[in-house]
């Protein structure tokens, strides 16, 4: 069970720094290869998949105190994670947006 942990772990944890890469990362990266903002795509990434993943196999891997924060640290990362949505409602909330 274990070794199914592990592998659950290293896919959460690929699908939470996919979602970082293109929220955060991925149009910096376009305009610093020349590219201009008009001919850029967004890209959804995989919501609540890879934080739900981690979140599951964490309890099965606590025994390994860095691995287990490396999969706490990408959930957090996961923007497109529960934590995400109700800190985004938050922000609006306090700022009055609808």
């Amino acid at each position: 069970m274990t070794y199914i942990a592990y592998i659950m772990l290293a896919f959460g944890c690929f699908l939470s720094l996919v979602n970082f890469y293109l929220s955060f990362l991925r149009y910096p990266v376009h305009r610093l290869r020349g590219r201009t903002s008009d001919d850029y795509q967004w890209m959804s990434g995989y919501p609540l998949v890879g934080s739900l993943v981690i979140f599951i196999c964490l309890p099965f891997i606590y025994h390994v105190p860095w691995l287990f924060w490396l999969g706490v640290v990408c959930a957090a990362l996961d923007t497109g994670g529960l934590h995400w949505f109700l800190v985004g409602f938050g922000v609006m909330a306090l700022r009055g947006d609808s």
